[in-house]
């Protein structure tokens, strides 16, 4: 970044793999938004897999050749009420609200830069999800991670900006809007918290250097927790099942869910149908600090959002 202001970040949904971008109201012009304040680009790779080619005579390669492209991209930012939902849609392919069979929902990122003697943009299309985190920090805002592979790539191409939605001042989701709830119950000294949704899609290849197809893979959830220990029903639950006293050789499953929310009105609610304890650790229990209670959740049962 050459500077505060130089950059540009702008996603919209694609009616097929690297084609049309989505026109909703039919106005000539494709929508596009912004994925929220604070944004990053965490990752901008593109590779193009050389493989190196020799001659029986020379000590050294002669020559390398391109395989396959890959290209890979990461966005994070604040969850907004104003534009939370379109990233939810490029991650969820049943309507923006859980995963089906078949093919992954796809988009355009477009992003450039003003450097001190001109402009580079690129036009990242074909963008399918990998993974996705919500974060919660006690003090802080809630963010999100997406992580997305993209078929193909060009530059010079004008980014557009016609019909943008962007970020309004009060839609931003502090951490006060975040409810992490277990078994019916909220985890009211809650520090911090990942909910994650990993190997969402892949690519499929064939006889060209970019990726033909894409199609949904083997989404997995789990959710990461911290809290200052209140009570002993988490223990509980690595044991095996609620009021448990001692480990078990099996494991019961409670319901969850985690709620996000702007000024009281709900920007997404995640429901998390069956959830196991992986693991379980306590911090801090003969510090003068807050002795907390940390655990990893696997989510099963179908991950879903509202």
């Amino acid at each position: 970044m050459t500077g505060a202001g130089s950059g540009e970040l702008l996603i919209a949904h694609e009616e097929t793999l690297g084609g049309t971008l989505v026109d909703s109201d039919s106005s000539g012009d494709p929508e596009l938004y912004a994925p929220g304040r604070d944004p990053t680009l965490d990752e901008l790779d593109l590779q193009r897999q050389l493989e190196r080619q020799r001659e029986p005579d020379a000590v050294e390669p002669v020559e390398s050749v391109a395989q396959n492209l890959e290209g890979a991209v990461g966005i994070s930012a604040t969850v907004s009420s104003d534009v939370h939902a379109e990233v939810e849609q490029v991650v969820f392919n049943d309507g923006g609200s859980g995963f089906t069979n078949g093919r992954p929902n796809t988009a355009t990122v477009f992003t450039g830069i003003d450097y001190l003697d001109g402009t580079a943009n690129r036009k990242l299309s074909g963008c399918i999800p990998l993974s996705y985190e919500l974060t919660y920090e006690q003090g802080g805002m809630v963010t999100y991670s997406l992580a997305l592979a993209y078929q193909d790539e060009e530059t010079d191409v004008p980014i557009p900006t016609a019909e943008v939605t962007r970020v309004d001042d009060g839609t931003s989701a502090p951490f006060h809007g975040f409810d992490l709830t277990i078994d019916g119950a909220s985890v009211s000294k809650l520090q911090s918290a990942t909910l994650s949704i990993d190997n969402i899609s892949r690519f499929q290849r064939g006889t060209s250097h970019i990726p033909i197809d894409a199609v949904i893979a083997a989404p997995e959830t789990t959710l990461d927790a911290e809290a200052i220990i209140s009570g002993p029903d988490k223990l509980e639950l690595a044991y095996g099942s609620t009021s448990a006293t001692a480990t078990q050789a099996s494991m019961d499953s409670v319901s969850g869910s985690v709620t996000v929310e702007v000024s009281g009105t709900t920007v997404s609610t995640y429901a998390l149908p069956q959830l196991k304890p992986d693991s379980y650790a306590w911090a801090n229990i003969l510090s003068t600090d807050d002795a907390t209670e940390s655990y990893t959740m696997h989510v099963n049962g179908g991950t879903g959002v509202n």
